[in-house]
Formats: C-alpha cells, structure tokens, sequence
C-alpha cells in the first residue's frame, strides 16, 4: 500500500521575549523532562501552556526561551525519518502571563457518515497532522489562601486559518501537595487547508482533509514538593489524561510520573519521567532533563525523550526568575 510522507513544517524563531520548547510536542524543556508530569508543578511562565493557574504560583517575574526538535510517533508504513522544530516564548508578572508556542498537533477531522457495509465511523477516523502557532494571555485569580483559577484566552492558528480559543486550569496548595486541572480548547477550535494537513489513517490509509479541529483536552496532576514554591529540594508529580487525544497511532489517553531534584544551592536541577497510554497500545516513553545555574536567578536547561513507533524529542533552554 503506497503511503505519503509528512509535510516537513520548519521553525524559525525570532522572538523579544524569552520562550519554551516541547516533546510530544509539549512546550517547556523542564516540563519535557519530567514527560509531561507538570499540571500540578508549574510555576513559571510556561504556566500559560500547562496550567492558567500556575502563573500566580511561581517567581514575581519569570521568563523562559527554548527551542527543540520532535520526531512524532508514526505507523510503520511511513516514514519516521521527519523531524518538526518547536518552540515557546513566554513571559510571567505576578498574575498575568504571554505566550507564543508552536507544537506539533494532532486534530480530528469531522466525522465522516455512516456507510453500510463500511468500516465502523470510528474506524474511519482521522488524526490530521499540522503545525499549530498560538499566542495566548494568562489572567487569573486567588480564592481563598489554597485556591488559584486562571483563563487563557489565545489565538491560534493552523493550516492558513485562524480561530480563537480558551484554556482554563485551577490550582489547590495543600501544604506539601498540589492538586492541578487543566481544560485546553473549549471552543473546539477549526482549521482548514489540504495543502498544509496531513491526515494518517489509524490503519495507515493516507487521505486528506479540507478542515479539523482540536477537540477539547483535560488533564489533572498532583505533586508533593519538599517547599514551595521555587524552593522544593525535591518533587514527585503524577499526571493523567481526563479525555482522549489523537494521534497517528489512534487515540490516547496518557498517565505520566515525574521526579525533580535539586542540588547545590538550586544551581543543579535533575529530573526524569515516563508515560504510557492507558487506552490501546501502551506506547510508552521514557524522559531525563538537566538545569544548571549561570547566575542567581538565570537557569540553561535541556531534555531528552525516547518512546517507542519512531517518537524522539530534545530542547535546550534558559529560564529566568526575578
């Protein structure tokens, strides 16, 4: 059967602000390496992304840049030799935030009717492939001592059209533990261009599709830190996926564990995670990340990440706390 290659989308990032890059395609080099265990964690810009809620959770000024590279997890029957550029700048002052990122997405296009006699409509389902470009403000708000909400109301935009969109996350201080929820795309943002839209069959059937949208993901973590905040020698997170996402391979609904540890007055930052699918195949991955001190205050950072159908990721960094 003659499959077709993944568009090739390249990156060029020239931004004023400091930013975040991502595996699977997720912003944030710290987040990468702890495999996407960070809902509960976030505390720096990157918050715009992870959590809304995490932007008033951190330092009173934080700013972050990274830039990395992503092999996504592909059938077999294609090529995995395609790599995409992704990256974030994001800036954070007490309780607002500004991001720009660009992942690597998945989408869904819409569902095709029922045909007698065809494959079941979840068989013909779709995951389209393109790179999305969001710009996005993080506004939230303390309830009580324990409880922060936050929304991030974005622009996004994919496959020469543009939507606007929402995300909302709440964030629960219980001492030592943290309880974090996030909501991505509540208005099921949607896009349109066959010229810049892969689709994968789930059983490697390519196709094309004129329009897709990203269905609404939630997420919730928690994490025990030995202080908050910015100041835990070490952290143990757990994140699960709420909904599923797609993907080349089908659906997905991740759960990923994290550790973070710090060293030699927090000028030494080590860190790992794994995740896995708990729906169809397990797909697991398998991340490590590493931050080191230039000066108080300013942080280089990088991450690795290895999974399983071809899915390679990396970043490097630097973030910045005031």
């Amino acid at each position: 059967m003659k499959s077709r290659k993944p568009s090739l989308f390249s990156l060029i990032l020239a931004l004023a602000v400091p930013a975040a890059a991502a595996a699977q395609s997720v912003p944030g080099t710290r987040a990468a390496g702890m495999a996407g265990a960070f809902v509960a964690v976030v505390d720096d810009a990157s918050a715009v992304y992870w959590n809304p809620a995490g932007v008033a959770t951190g330092a009173i000024v934080s700013a972050v840049i990274e830039l990395g590279r992503v092999k996504a997890e592909l059938p077999t029957q294609i090529p995995v030799n395609q790599w995409d550029t992704v990256g974030m700048a994001a800036l954070s002052a007490t309780a607002i935030g500004l991001a720009y990122y660009r992942l690597d997405t998945y989408g869904r296009p819409p569902e095709l009717p029922a045909v007698t006699g065809a494959p079941s409509r979840e068989e013909m389902r779709r995951s389209v492939h393109a790179t999305t470009s969001s710009l996005g403000v993080s506004l939230v708000q303390s309830l009580g001592e324990r409880l922060v909400v936050g929304a991030a109301p974005k622009v996004v935009r994919a496959a020469g059209s543009t939507s606007f969109d929402v995300d909302a996350g709440a964030m629960v201080s219980l001492n030592r533990c943290r309880l974090g929820l996030v909501a991505r795309n509540l208005t099921t943002p949607a896009f349109g261009s066959p010229a810049r839209a892969t689709v994968v069959a789930r059983a490697g059937e390519p196709g094309v599709s004129d329009t897709f949208e990203l269905p609404r993901e939630v997420r919730g973590g928690v994490a025990w830190g030995s202080g908050w905040t910015g100041i835990s020698r070490v952290i143990v997170s757990v994140d699960g996926d709420l909904t599923r996402r797609a993907s080349p391979l089908g659906d997905r609904r991740d759960v990923a564990a994290g550790v973070e540890t710090w060293w030699s007055g927090q000028r030494i930052g080590v860190r790992g995670g794994v995740r896995r699918s708990t729906i169809g195949d397990a797909r697991p991955a398998a991340a490590a990340g590493v931050s080191a001190g230039l000066r108080p205050g300013m942080l280089v950072e990088a991450h690795v990440e290895r999974g399983d159908a071809g899915h390679r990721s990396w970043s490097i960094g630097a973030r910045m706390s005031f």
